[in-house]
């Protein structure tokens, strides 16, 4: 019996059929590199599609901020414009009350200088009049001295040399 043992062979044929069917069930049970690349894809489109939505949805509240803050930023500059124009509106206002102000002034400058020549001019006069009062007064005394000292001079007979 052990010859028969050594003598039978077992004789499997190609192995090619094995081969193939070891091959099925690797790539079944152990390469998923066909269904992981499936899987990613999908998680990409996904992803992206998410992505692009909240993408969307962040460029239209930006936007809708942006409208907000321009249309804020235009009130203000409105309220600006207006409280400017007020301003503009007093400060001519004020302008023109000052410019009759100093007007009115230089009126008022005007006459108090041609008072002020015109009392200088006055204490001129007077001071002139003074004046010729004080050198009448002195030729009258002058004159008076001298008939007085002839009058001397004659009745005590006094030459003056």
């Amino acid at each position: 019996m052990s010859t028969t043992n050594k003598e039978r062979k077992v004789n499997f044929g190609s192995l090619d059929p094995l081969i193939r069917d070891i091959a099925t069930v690797y790539d079944f049970y152990f390469d998923q590199n066909h269904f992981i690349e499936t899987e990613v894809k999908t998680f990409l489109r996904e992803f992206e599609g998410k992505r692009g939505d909240r993408d969307i949805f962040a460029l239209n509240q930006t936007t809708l901020n942006a409208n907000n803050t321009i249309i804020n930023a235009r009130k203000s500059i409105q309220h600006a414009l207006n409280n400017l124009d007020h301003l503009n509106k007093s400060v001519d206002d004020m302008n023109n009350k000052l410019k009759k102000e100093i007007e009115l002034e230089n009126v008022h400058q005007e006459q108090r200088d041609n008072d002020r020549v015109n009392k200088f001019e006055f204490e001129e006069i007077e001071r002139k009049k003074i004046e010729e009062q004080f050198q009448m007064a002195k030729n009258d005394i002058d004159t008076e001295f001298h008939e007085k000292s002839s009058q001397l001079r004659d009745k005590y007979q006094i030459i003056v040399q």
